[in-house]
């Protein structure tokens, strides 16, 4: 019988490296997709804690060479910052000045290197590259977009990220020279993060699990010494608002909706087509399934403990987990009493929730990868976490620009109120590149002539909350993808003070996807004016317009009284 000539669509090397290809093209897309949008819309302007860390790097850098060291473990809030501040110092002194652009830049490195340990990982498991893909689309949403262009917030959060996973790595190879690694590294992120602390006592869990007894006394002193030391001459946060506002039961309910808060794909918590109590059972029911996870693998772990081997992975998903859990109870004890569990939905905060869904996935592929099923499972998994992934970067775009906008308007608050001597003074470390559109007109925004001028437009409510001013007007100009800081700003003007917020575009709620031509309303916005921003006083309202390069303030007859929070 005569055998037909192959195929010539059929070619065995093709598809060996069409296998090969796919998974890569894959992995590589959420971190382009990332990396674009951070390059797109960051800015080389400084915002919030930027500008403390600026008078700090001042003070770094006209103290004598002692101090320079002590100084470099000031607290910062309620945190200290040493990793932080070193990147910062050492730019500075390599640049000239700092540039918050290529800043965020280095912190979105940071979650590159996370990335990496993550995948150091996977490769012990021995599984196909495929299996790897949902990691990467889960760590790399514009979901964290708050601290993506925010520089201190990228260095600070994406590169401590990296430092924790490190030490648990190191301590899961579970040799002599990767745990003095690890002690060192341990040491650096006790004092680079609010959450230090928990790395060292995680790390000593992990070392009680692998029983290494004789490093658990050097690691419990060297723990002592760095938690001593962090908690030397610590000034508590007395003006955070009390977590006892809210009962325990939102307390546990806020547990899990952090842990489960990146199944919410939209920037604020209510947004699309979820309610706001919809939107926080969703998440709760997420941080549930990882608690559960997480519960019972800790579990078989110590039902073990004395029957098994230890393992690289077992140590290192054991450190995550302890990790992760314990930063999560701290947060929503410190954090709650802001605005009760809708307020761990915080864009900052989600980068915590990626972290526990990808080590969770990898405990599944980890202790069923002897299950004929495993690879259906997979491949579930990566088609929901794909859509999960890009839809968060569609809708997230929004945060993205937002935040870009609040740069800008924050900037400008600062050139309006800072005396000149303390702007020269800053000088030292930071001078802009680039100025924005507002940058020449300080003269005229500070003018004493807006808090008396006719009234020419008109607010449709304004909300007197907490912690901000909420203002809503329907007829406004707003932004574009292309041209994220056109739009409309809320201008707060006093005798005395003058004071700039963006107004949030509002976007279409039905359909959920409008394309990227009509991604915001033609007009309207809802915009917050946070009152830690403003000095006590008696405030005009007003609406600063930006389009097609012209500027056009127009006042309102709205007044607000702000005396203290």
């Amino acid at each position: 019988m005569a055998l037909s000539a192959p195929s010539a669509l059929y070619h065995p090397k093709r598809i060996a490296t069409w296998d090969r290809f796919l998974p890569l093209l894959l992995i590589a897309l959420p971190i382009v997709l990332v990396g674009w949008a951070v390059l797109m819309y960051a800015l080389n302007l400084p915002f919030w804690d930027d500008f403390q860390v600026q008078d700090h790097l001042l003070l770094l850098k006209n103290s004598p060479g002692s101090q320079k060291l002590i100084h470099l473990f000031d607290q910062h809030w309620e945190h200290r910052i040493v990793w932080m501040r070193l990147v910062f110092a050492f730019y500075a002194l390599v640049n000239g000045t700092l540039n918050y652009y290529w800043l965020s830049v280095i912190g979105i490195i940071g979650l590159l290197v996370a990335l990496g340990i993550l995948f150091a990982i996977f490769r012990q498991l021995s599984l196909p590259l495929l299996y790897f893909v949902p990691v990467p689309f889960l760590l790399f949403t514009l979901q964290s977009y708050e601290s993506m262009i925010w520089a201190m917030a990228s260095v600070q959060n994406f590169w401590f990220l990296a430092f924790a996973l490190l030490v648990f790595y190191w301590l899961a190879q579970n040799t002599t020279r990767t745990r003095m690694l690890a002690l060192g590294m341990g040491a650096l992120v006790t004092f680079s993060g609010g959450n230090g602390p928990i790395v060292m006592v995680a790390g000593l869990l992990v070392l009680a699990y692998q029983r290494q007894w004789r490093f658990v006394g050097y690691w419990t002193l060297a723990a002592a010494v760095c938690v001593t030391g962090y908690f030397y001459s610590y000034q508590r946060i007395s003006f955070f608002p009390s977590p006892f506002k809210y009962p325990v039961t939102d307390w546990i309910k806020a547990f899990f909706v952090f842990l489960g808060s990146l199944a919410n794909p939209w920037p604020n918590a209510g947004a699309g087509l979820l309610s706001y109590e919809s939107t926080l059972w969703l998440t709760t029911a997420m941080g549930v399934l990882v608690t559960i996870v997480s519960g019972r693998f800790v579990f078989s772990l110590f039902r073990l403990f004395k029957k098994e081997q230890v393992d690289i992975p077992s140590s290192f998903f054991l450190g995550c987990i302890l990790f992760i859990g314990a930063t999560v109870a701290i947060t929503v004890y410190s954090r709650v009493g802001f605005g009760g569990p809708g307020y761990l939905l915080h864009g900052r905060y989600k980068v915590y929730s990626a972290l526990a869904l990808c080590v969770v996935y990898l405990i599944s592929v980890y202790t069923w990868q002897n299950r004929k099923s495993l690879p259906r499972y997979v491949v579930s998994i990566i088609i929901l976490c794909i859509s999960l992934s890009l839809l968060s970067d569609y809708l997230c775009l929004e945060g993205m620009i937002n935040q870009r906008r609040r740069v800008v308007a924050e900037y400008v608050s600062y050139l309006a109120n800072t005396p000149a001597d303390r702007q020269q003074a800053a000088r030292e470390v930071f001078v802009p590149t680039k100025p924005n559109f507002l940058s020449n007109q300080i003269s005229q925004l500070t003018d004493k002539s807006w808090w008396t001028a006719p009234t020419t437009t008109s607010i449709d409510k304004i909300d007197d909350q907490p912690f901000m001013y909420t203002i809503v007007k329907s007829d406004a100009v707003n932004p574009t993808l292309q041209q994220p800081d056109d739009g409309s700003y809320i201008f707060f003007k006093s005798v005395t003070h003058s004071y700039l917020f963006a107004a949030q575009p509002l976007r279409p709620t039905s359909p959920i996807l409008t394309g990227f031509s009509d991604y915001f309303m033609a007009n309207g916005f809802q915009a917050q004016a946070l009152k830690e921003k403003l000095e006590p006083g008696r405030y005009r309202i007003g609406i600063l317009t930006h389009q097609n390069n012209r500027i056009d303030l127009a006042m309102t007859n709205r007044y607000v009284t702000f005396t203290s929070l």
